[in-house]
């Protein structure tokens, strides 16, 4: 080729990458933004495995499952407002199921890039608050930005002190670029942040908490966390990370909590809970009796024979679990939470423990039995403190006797 040729040749092939070029830019950038339209609704499910040591010596390790529903009350695809249900589940050493400890609701309004306000009541939760803030820019991989955000201390759990400690920090952050995660395209963001605070002896703070027997001095916090968006619907759809927090206590000890977490979203159909009703009712037996619920759809087994004081079924109790895993196998995107209920036959045990015991032991059969993931599955145990017969008669205390599957709508 001579030269003429060649200068005519590069100046064309200039030409169009600077056409090509601009385009392929634009095609990498993303603008990050929640999407909240009323009536969406979904729920968030996370694991955290931690372990707890003391003065540096391994105390105890646990398995927390969080799950969170989410209701957007109100928005039109850009800011919104939100109704959250938090619901905070410890894996059990003996049976291996999540036994529920606490439940918790939130309203709050939160905005297109993610800042959080409007808190309905004074709530411990969200725990963390405004995680992630978007910078409202097209951002391609590499680009940082730093925004605020709040962590809150509920002091009644761990030292049963009433009153919440509220920090602030400054979280950094970088957009990483895409992934492919269960075959969806989803940008993925690191995320990291610290703090350090110090019980000031001069503060009112201090007055209040030393009229206890042992409280925090100080607290450090450290904070990783990876999540992965899904732009197309201005969302959030996986998480995972670790964390670090220690306690420097009065009495001269260090606590600390150290893990690593990891969460999901899920979409599910509204649940037909009437229909429901009406096809269970169709498919179960006699001694089974279903209603609606706020959380979903409950499947009251009144006829299931345990040993006497014991979370042992009888011979042959379980022929009446295969029926109703049936009917849950057909819903098999629904969690479900099992709660055990006595009757009260004397004043000396109010049934507590043994019906926590009774439903770990029905939702062991139904993880055992592969109707539900380990995830899928919470229990509780209500003593006798919902009775739904006359514990005077045996007749009413056999109904009382009883384990919930409640269905749950989100």
């Amino acid at each position: 080729m001579d030269k003429p040729a060649l200068r005519i040749f590069l100046t064309i092939t200039l030409v169009i990458l600077q056409a090509i070029l601009p385009s392929v830019q634009a095609e990498a950038q993303v603008l990050f933004e929640y999407s909240h339209v009323e009536g969406d609704r979904w729920h968030l499910t996370s694991v955290v495995n931690e372990e707890v040591f003391i003065d540096g010596e391994l105390f105890y390790q646990t398995e927390i499952l969080n799950k969170i529903s989410v209701d957007i009350l109100e928005g039109a695809g850009a800011d919104g407002r939100l109704w959250n249900r938090y619901q905070i589940a410890e894996k059990s050493e003996e049976s291996g199921v999540y036994k529920l400890h606490g439940e918790f609701e939130a309203e709050y309004n939160r905005s297109r890039l993610g800042l959080l306000t409007d808190f309905k009541d004074l709530t411990p939760v969200p725990t963390v608050r405004n995680i992630p803030v978007f910078p409202g820019r097209s951002l391609t991989p590499g680009d940082r930005w730093s925004a605020d955000g709040t962590e809150l201390f509920d002091w009644f759990p761990r030292f049963e002190i009433p009153g919440v400690l509220t920090l602030d920090f400054t979280a950094e952050y970088e957009y990483i670029g895409s992934v492919v995660i269960d075959s969806n395209t989803l940008e993925k963001v690191e995320i990291r942040y610290d703090y350090n605070w110090n019980l000031d002896p001069m503060s009112e703070e201090y007055l209040f908490l030393s009229q206890y027997s042992y409280y925090p001095v100080g607290i450090y916090g450290d904070f990783y966390q990876e999540i992965y968006w899904d732009s197309g619907k201005g969302r959030n759809y996986a998480s995972e990370g670790w964390f670090e927090y220690i306690y420097y206590l009065s009495n001269g000890k260090r606590e600390t909590f150290r893990g690593t977490t990891q969460g999901k979203a899920f979409y599910a159909e509204p649940l037909n809970k009437d229909a429901l009703v009406k096809e269970i009712e169709e498919l179960a037996d006699d001694y089974v009796r279903v209603e609606v619920t706020d959380a979903g759809v409950s499947i009251s087994l009144e006829d299931i024979h345990f040993v006497p004081d014991e979370p042992v079924m009888l011979p042959g109790e379980e022929s009446k679990l295969m029926n109703i895993s049936e009917i849950l196998l057909r819903y098999p995107g629904r969690d479900i939470l099992v709660v055990g209920h006595t009757a009260r036959i004397n004043s000396r045990s109010d049934g507590q423990l043994l019906s926590e015991e009774r439903a770990e032991t029905v939702a062991r059969y139904l993880i055992d039995s592969g109707v539900r993931h380990e995830t899928q599955v919470m229990t509780r145990g209500m003593g006798h403190t919902r009775p739904v017969g006359d514990n005077s008669t045996e007749e009413g205390r056999r109904r009382n006797r009883r384990v919930e599957i409640i269905i749950l709508e989100n």
